[in-house]
């Protein structure tokens, strides 16, 4: 009763909605989730994370790849199950302000954070890298850096070969918590640096003002943040001959277009997994109209979970019971209370997306037509079997820049969708190291 009364107390403030229908079916949702789990509510204490081995695991039995983003029609999404209790869902709610709490909570099951790991000597940091010089309060970047033995913020960057790591849409930098351990032990000398994108994961949240609503505006949004985290690190410094940077989804759209418009030799290389907007639709896809309404009126998925409320973690379990379902309990529980950390976090960079792909996430700017030919990299188009983009994109951008001189592969992972990161972890992550392995060995200094 506490969770219904608080949906329709807060519900009618929810931003950006201007039609009464596109209220209705989001209140509709948030109503189905309360009747779902009648639990007293119980708000916990506030104070430093509960044990993640005190809550109930949000895991289902049955592994579901990530399909398509208009595939759920509202008559599915309604008779689905959202798997974590009310209590539970309340508990993590009282830490929403946090969301680095969850995000030290995730990291801790690695061996070498917060501590170093003995055994190897890998140790690692998270880092807030101010944008503005001389600004304590301004907006930041959130990384996860990984060290190899003997080496510390304090050696010279170029002392060190360096991986970039740089998530999709919606995502954080947590999200690959198992590439991080088998990628660091098996790649000598490699600095990792895993970075939330400005408006994303655990880096601050501005607002999504632009000066104009222009491309290039949504674009420089992330370009120059990101240009400015690589200056703040002494990135810029490195021969690109020692970087290379792999990105996922719209994280790799950003980054071939930042080296398109920045700096077209920003990376020796760059592992393009399964990336979003590269080229049109070759197939019609079928868009449910209330998608494509929520679509058009730029309200994403994540409005839903914070106005939700207590129920948000609730409301996130519906998509992490599939997605980290194959992955250990104490893993996929840890995941999921993360997730619900990051997308719970005030609206930001997830803005951009009615900008660069319409409805049915099709490209509006495809990076085919983007200017391919004026890059000065090397790269590696990867996609699940499965996965719902298109890997003709990568075949046709891989003519345009083997033309320019530069080479430039596809290839597909068996037994995986979109994440591949995630749904074949272990051959991801010999993919990465055999990549990382391609790199002349940086002498110690």
């Amino acid at each position: 009763m506490i969770a219904r009364r608080w949906i329709s107390s807060s519900f009618p403030r929810l931003e950006s909605v201007q039609s009464s229908q596109t209220q209705s079916y989001l209140n509709t949702i948030l109503s189905k989730i309360s009747k779902k789990d009648t639990t007293k509510i119980d708000v916990a204490s506030k104070g430093s994370v509960p044990s993640s081995k005190d809550s109930s695991t949000p895991t289902a039995p049955v592994y579901k790849r990530s399909t398509h983003p208009t595939s759920v029609p509202l008559n599915k999404l309604f008779s689905s199950n959202f798997p974590y209790s009310v209590t539970d869902s309340v508990n993590d709610y009282s830490y929403r302000e946090n969301p680095l709490a969850f995000q030290h909570d995730l990291l801790s099951l690695l061996p070498f954070y917060p501590e170093p790991d003995m055994a190897t000597g890998r140790s690692s940091k998270v880092f807030k890298v101010m944008l503005e010089d001389g600004v304590e309060d301004g907006n930041f970047i959130n990384e996860f850096c990984i060290y190899p033995e003997g080496k510390s913020e304090a050696d010279p960057p170029s002392s060190m070969n360096h991986l970039i790591m740089v998530h999709g849409y919606g995502g954080g930098l947590g999200f690959f918590l198992k590439n991080f351990d088998e990628i660091s032990l098996k790649s000598d000398n490699w600095c990792i640096h895993a970075i939330d994108l400005l408006g994303y994961g655990c880096s601050s949240r501005p607002p999504f003002e632009l000066e104009e609503e222009t491309l290039d505006h949504v674009e420089d949004w992330f370009h120059n943040s990101y240009q400015t985290w690589l200056r703040k690190r002494g990135l810029d410094q490195v021969p690109r001959e020692q970087i290379l940077v792999m990105a996922h989804s719209m994280g790799a759209y950003l980054m071939t277009t930042y080296g398109i418009r920045k700096d077209p030799k920003f990376c020796e290389k760059l592992l393009m997994i399964s990336p979003g907007a590269v080229i049109k639709h070759r197939v019609e896809v079928n868009v449910p109209t209330y998608f494509a309404k929520l679509w058009e009126r730029n309200i994403s998925p994540f409005v839903l979970v914070r106005k939700a409320g207590p129920l948000g973690s609730k409301v996130v379990s519906l998509w992490s019971s599939r997605r980290f379902a194959k992955l250990p309990e104490e893993e996929a529980l840890r995941l999921h209370k993360y997730a619900y950390g990051i997308f719970q976090s005030p609206g930001s960079g997830e803005y951009m997306l009615n900008y660069l792909l319409a409805p049915g996430a099709d490209a509006r700017h495809p990076l085919v037509d983007r200017g391919m030919d004026k890059l000065r990299c090397n790269f590696l188009w990867c996609y699940g079997k499965e996965d719902w983009m298109d890997i003709q994109g990568g075949q046709e951008c891989s003519e345009i820049i083997r033309k320019s001189g530069y080479n430039s592969e596809v290839m597909e992972i068996e037994d995986s969708g979109h994440h591949v990161y995630l749904d074949n972890i272990s051959a991801f992550n010999e993919l990465m190291i055999k990549e990382m392995g391609k790199f002349d060995k940086v002498e110690q200094k």
